[in-house]
Order: structure tokens, then C-alpha cells, then sequence
């Protein structure tokens, strides 16, 4: 009987993922190819863009590098503002003076109208004052938060149909997360939130401030980044199974951040995450600012420290 429902189970969920096709798109990626499709989320659906590396074909048990914010990842002649992650470049070019593991990327678009609400660490909000609450939830978060329901779609339709259409492996240590911004708070809250998903998170120029720039004040900015430390210091404890990575640059956006990023350093020593812990690396890049070509520079770094059994250490 438990041969003939796991026979079942199996079907279903191939029957399920099997419906989806690819979707065409004119993106220009190199050495490698790249598969989007538009996977139900909601009530709607979420674009994904899946980068499979030459170094990766054919190969079994791959790592799987997740990305928020996917629509910047490839090509900046589809960008908004006409920067990109250099994903694909860097994967054949400075990647390539590394021996590491092989891997794909998993881009996850983001909803331009929901980003905040969508990023921003939602059991947070609970410990805020309720007027600054209500305000955000009115002025940027479209009154209502929405990254748990952001999480719950990773885990149980993302990395299953992942897990189900690519040669992947499928253990914590095998899939990483990876953001900037906005998308370093919600890469760092997944690690709190889901440890069993991700085996490394990497927060470049981590935006602790966690607020529009518009919204920067003192009281505003104080009724988030204390509760946000709170929250981490009550939910976030080192081991030797998960990697973190975070840094910021000292140009445009990020000169604001130093304030705020000692304050979480602080928190981050507090539960283990310090300079003693081989799982943990943070960096401050002189002269780096807020966009797509400075983390271009820089995201082979964590990618490597958190790549376990790699020559670049």
C-alpha cells in the first residue's frame, strides 16, 4: 500500500510539472543556456530564469545558487536601467580561474509593485511600534507584507520543481541564496525563517536602513533596525552547517549604511557569526556603490566561500 501512494504522489507531481513549458525570451546569455518559465504563484504567476553553465551540463548533484531580483541578472539590454549581475560572463571568465563545484542559477523575478512588501522580514514588523507599522503598511507595503507567503513559494513550488527538472542536489548544503539590498534582508530572514532550505546566505550591500530612501529618518529608521535586531537575536544562531556572507560599499546608497551595519555586526557576534567563525565572512568594498555593475565585481566572492570543497580558499 505505501508503494502503490508513493507510485501515486509520484505521477501527480510529475503530471504537475510536466505542464510547464519554456517560455521564449530574447535574453543574450554566455557559455550556457537559459530556460524562463512562468510558474503559479498566487493567484498569478512569477517569471523564473534558469541558467544552465556548459561547466554544468551533463553533471549530476549540482549546487543551485538562488537570486532575487532575477529580471537583472543576464542582460542589461532588457534591464531598467541598462545594468546587470554579469552572471553568465562571470561564470566563464572569473569563475573560471577557480577549480569549485559546478552549479546553475535560479533567477526569481521580483514584483516591482510588492518589492518592500514582498522583501522586507515580515515577523519583523510584529515587533515595531504600531503607528510606524500601520504608516509603512499604508505608504510601502501596499498594505500587506508579503514575504513569508514569498518563502513558502520557494520552498514548496520552486525548489521542488527544481528539484524534479534539473540534476540537482537536493540536501540544505546543496542550494544557496543570494541578494542585494532589499534582497540581502529577505536572503538573510530565509536563513533565519527556513534553515533546512538554504545551506548559505549572501547579503551584498545588505540595505539595513530597511526602508525607502525617500522614508530616511531617525525615528522611522529606529522603529525597524531595532526590532529587525531584535528579531535576529532571538532567531538567528551560528552552526556549522550554514554560511553568511554580508558586506556593503562606501558610494551613493551604501555611504548611509555604516551606522546601521556596525549595529548589525554586533547582533551578528552576538549569536556566533563573527570573525572566529569560518562560516561567516562580511566585507566592506571602498569605492563601491549601489547597482548591478558593483555587485558584478564582487558576487564570485561569496559564491565561492559558500561553495563547499572549492580551490579559491
Amino acid at each position: 500500500m505505501q508503494l502503490l501512494f508513493a507510485h501515486f504522489f509520484l505521477l501527480i507531481g510529475f503530471q504537475l510539472f510536466a505542464q510547464y513549458s519554456p517560455l521564449e525570451h530574447h535574453l543574450s546569455v554566455y557559455r550556457g543556456e537559459l530556460y524562463r518559465f512562468a510558474l503559479p504563484f498566487d493567484d498569478t504567476t512569477r517569471l523564473v530564469d534558469i541558467y544552465i553553465p556548459w561547466e554544468a551540463k551533463g553533471k549530476r548533484g549540482l549546487k543551485t545558487l538562488y537570486m532575487h531580483d532575477g529580471q537583472m541578472l543576464f542582460d542589461s539590454t532588457q534591464t531598467w536601467n541598462h545594468k546587470e549581475w554579469k552572471i553568465d560572463e562571470s561564470y566563464g571568465s572569473t569563475l573560471s580561474r577557480y577549480a569549485h563545484e559546478p552549479f546553475i542559477v535560479v533567477g526569481i523575478h521580483n514584483d516591482p509593485q510588492n518589492r518592500y512588501a514582498e522583501f522586507f522580514p515580515q515577523k519583523v514588523a510584529q515587533k515595531m511600534p504600531s503607528t510606524f507599522r500601520e504608516e509603512l503598511l499604508q505608504n510601502l507595503w501596499n498594505g500587506e507584507l508579503r514575504a513569508d507567503a514569498y518563502l513558502n513559494w520557494i520552498e514548496n513550488q520552486l525548489v521542488p520543481f527544481i528539484e524534479h527538472n534539473y540534476h540537482v542536489g537536493k540536501k540544505t548544503q546543496d542550494r544557496m541564496v543570494m541578494g542585494s539590498s532589499m534582497g540581502g534582508l529577505i536572503s538573510l530572514y530565509a536563513l533565519c525563517e527556513k534553515p533546512n532550505l538554504f545551506g548559505g546566505a549572501a547579503c551584498l550591500s545588505i540595505h539595513t536602513p530597511m526602508i525607502n530612501y525617500g522614508m530616511f529618518s531617525g525615528p522611522m529608521i529606529e522603529a525597524l533596525v531595532g526590532p529587525f535586531n531584535a528579531y535576529l537575536a532571538q532567531n538567528l544562531r551560528a552552526d556549522h552547517r550554514h554560511y553568511l556572507y554580508i558586506d556593503r560599499g562606501t558610494e551613493s546608497l551604501d555611504a548611509y549604511y555604516q551606522p546601521y551595519h556596525d549595529r548589525l555586526l554586533q547582533t551578528l557576534n552576538s549569536v556566533g557569526y563573527n570573525t572566529a567563525n569560518t562560516h561567516f565572512l562580511e566585507a566592506i568594498i571602498q569605492g563601491a556603490g549601489h547597482d548591478e555593475s558593483a555587485w558584478a565585481d564582487r558576487w564570485h566572492i561569496p559564491l565561492l566561500f559558500m561553495l563547499e570543497n572549492n580551490g579559491s580558499r
